[in-house]
């Protein structure tokens, strides 16, 4: 597993305000970016803050990126900005990345979201700059940053800005309901912690000034055992790879290192029995979440035949707050899924 310095980064709210700062201090506001058409919209997002008109690049399959079909589409409509991520812990960017000094060449800057393998792979500087979420792998309110910034005052930048207050107490007050439904599997505890994390996801989408890292958070993250719940993830992912047997469920990433930590596993659910899947899932209380809905831009933009199979893709929890017998409920469940 990657041992990590925090040192160089400045922390911020969102990765949507990390994104906001890297395009702004590259100078490239009002310009051209293409992104994954694997994507959230937070993504977008940010780039439609700076003025950015932003265009999809093809994904295969597998996740990686369709690199003949981008290194065309990079000639052909000149971008000013390639966004890159590799996906759900796995270096699904290991075809693209030894193209970047060829892209840079073309004038094409590169921004590198490392949410998904900030715990397993190696920290790569090729990027131009690189940004991150850190809320998908710490139960914390808020956190983001970016790396590579040049001419940043952060002193000056964590002494101007605020944090956001109101996301930090909801989440406190949630997070004590949230404890409180798992200890005792009250059903109805349900209806008074979720539409706080429901109003905090508004609060998100309302921001539109950029929001420092909250102490709150930060001094988790300080406190966390990273390796630890990289060592968890990894187990909890080898033990499902190794043990789920059905004709409907198709593993997207079946090669997994030693080091690698990944976020969630990926798969395909065939015959479009996904959300039939979801819901026994849940009624055996693992929410298995479905990342990312594709968003409405991704759906006018994108030719359906590049994108429909995200309509079949379900991310299964293998996270540290899971252990063996949690894994093997979840396999039993999969695997007399019919």
């Amino acid at each position: 597993m990657v041992t990590r310095s925090w040192s160089g980064k400045t922390f911020y709210l969102l990765v949507r305000d990390a994104i906001i700062i890297a395009v702004q201090n590259l100078d490239l506001c009002n310009t051209k970016v293409l992104v994954p058409n694997f994507s959230c919209h937070s993504i977008t997002d940010a780039f439609h803050v700076c003025g950015c008109e932003v265009e999809y690049y093809k994904m295969n399959a597998d996740l990686t990126a369709n690199v003949d079909a981008l290194m065309l589409q990079i000639d052909n409509i000149r971008p000013s900005i390639l966004f890159t991520c590799p996906l759900f812990g796995f270096d699904t960017l290991a075809n693209l990345r030894p193209l970047y000094k060829e892209i840079q060449y073309k004038g094409v800057k590169i921004i590198e979201d490392v949410t998904h393998s900030i715990l397993g792979i190696k920290p790569y500087i090729e990027a131009d700059r690189v940004v991150c979420s850190l809320r998908k792998w710490l139960e914390i309110p808020d956190g983001g940053f970016v790396w590579g910034v040049k001419d940043l005052d952060k002193e000056a930048f964590y002494q101007t800005t605020s944090e956001h207050k109101a996301i930090v107490s909801n989440f406190i007050k949630a997070s004590k309901g949230k404890l409180k439904y798992f200890e005792t599997q009250d059903d109805s505890l349900k209806s008074s912690f979720l539409p706080i994390y429901y109003k905090n996801n508004e609060l998100f989408d309302d921001c539109n000034q950029i929001y420092r890292m909250s102490t709150f958070s930060y001094e988790l993250l300080m406190q966390a055992n990273l390796v630890a719940n990289a060592t968890i993830r990894n187990s909890n992912y080898r033990y499902l790879l190794q043990n789920i047997n059905n004709q409907l469920i198709e593993v997207i990433q079946t090669e997994l290192k030693e080091g690698t930590a990944p976020l969630y596993m990926q798969v395909y659910v065939k015959d479009g029995r996904r959300a039939d899947l979801q819901k026994i899932l849940m009624v055996e209380r693992i929410y298995c979440p479905i990342i990312w809905p594709t968003p409405d831009e991704v759906l006018k933009s994108c030719p359906i035949g590049d994108i429909v199979s995200y309509n079949n893709m379900l991310s299964l929890v293998i996270d540290q707050r899971y252990d063996l017998e949690d894994m093997k409920r979840l396999t039993k469940i999969i695997n007399h899924f019919n």
